[in-house]
This record gives structure tokens, C-alpha cells and sequence, in this order.
């Protein structure tokens, strides 16, 4: 709860400062390079969530590492969360940022897993139906997952809808222990 509401309240504010400067896009392109760049370096993961590198030290490998590719808002934003110790939150925050984006260009963004990978025509007829059912813009991730046997599973934001057969197999199987028999 105090994540989200964190999350929400940092990314408000820079969404303000990019709606005042009219960069709205510039900046969601520069905190998705930072999340790309959290998920596939451990060491920057390291030192940035380490409680016992000072601020100073994180402002300058961030300075480094992303000099040249991030605007000084987005720069003076991430020394303010760090200064604030409110780093283990920068994932969280970026993600609200760029969902206060799409809300603006009426884009949704929607993660799918599949069994295996679907073929393009089911791709786009799937797109099509989540656009009508929305109205909105639609952007999908996919992804696949043999675990879950068969089916869908679609993740639009808060919602869930898990289609998938391992769920209705779950659902045969609470079903059968909750019938008595005799």
C-alpha cells in the first residue's frame, strides 16, 4: 500500500513537470531506459538499493551511466529520489509515470501469456477484442509460460483474467474435494 501510494504521489509530480515542459514522451522514453537498465544489471541494482552507499556516490554512477541519454529533468529527479532515500520505490515510480502517459494518449498496456507463442492471427484478433472491450489504444506484451498448460492468461492492469487450463484444472480439483459423498 505505502508503495503505491508513494510510487503515485513521485510520479504525479514529474508527470506535472513533463505536462508544464510539454515532454511527456521524452521523459517515459528516458525512465524506461532506467528500468531496462535496473533489470539487466545486477551490479547498478546492487549499489543503487544498497542502504550503505551514500547518495552522493549514486548520483554520481547514475550521472554516469546515463550521461548523454536523459534530460537534466529526469537527471534532478532521480538525485531527488535518491537524496530521499526512496530509491527501492524507482520501479514502482517510473511504471506509474508511463501508466499516467498512456491515461493521457487513452493507451492501455496489457501483458499476455500464452502456453506457447501465438500464431499472429490470434495476436491481432486478440488486440482487436481488448481495443473494443476497452476503448482504448492497445499495447501487448507477450509472453509464454508451458506451466500454464493451455489458454490465456491477460493482465490489463488491475485485472486478471486467467484463462488458462492449470486454473481450470485447480477449479475441477477444489471442486471434486469440496463434493461429499454418501
Amino acid at each position: 500500500m505505502i508503495k503505491g501510494a508513494v510510487a503515485a504521489r513521485y510520479a504525479q509530480a514529474l508527470f506535472d513537470i513533463a505536462q508544464d515542459t510539454d515532454n511527456i514522451a521524452g521523459i517515459e522514453g528516458e525512465l524506461r531506459g532506467v528500468i531496462q537498465a535496473l533489470d539487466e544489471s545486477r551490479d547498478f541494482q546492487k549499489v543503487i538499493f544498497h542502504p550503505q552507499v551514500p547518495a552522493g556516490v549514486k548520483k554520481e554512477i547514475v550521472k554516469e551511466l546515463f550521461a548523454g541519454e536523459i534530460s537534466k529533468t529526469s537527471f534532478n529527479f532521480l538525485c531527488v529520489i535518491l537524496e530521499r532515500h526512496r530509491e527501492f520505490y524507482l520501479k514502482a515510480i517510473c511504471e506509474a509515470y508511463i501508466n499516467l502517459a498512456n491515461q493521457t494518449r487513452n493507451i492501455a498496456e496489457v501483458e499476455v501469456t500464452s502456453a506457447l507463442e501465438l500464431p499472429m492471427v490470434h495476436k491481432v484478433n486478440l488486440m482487436q477484442a481488448l481495443s473494443k472491450m476497452t476503448g482504448k489504444e492497445i499495447r501487448v506484451k507477450y509472453q509464454t509460460d508451458p506451466e500454464i498448460l493451455g489458454g490465456l492468461v491477460v493482465r490489463l492492469g488491475d485485472r486478471i483474467v486467467d484463462a488458462s487450463v492449470k486454473r481450470q484444472l485447480e477449479r475441477v480439483k477444489e471442486r471434486i474435494r469440496e463434493t461429499q459423498v454418501g
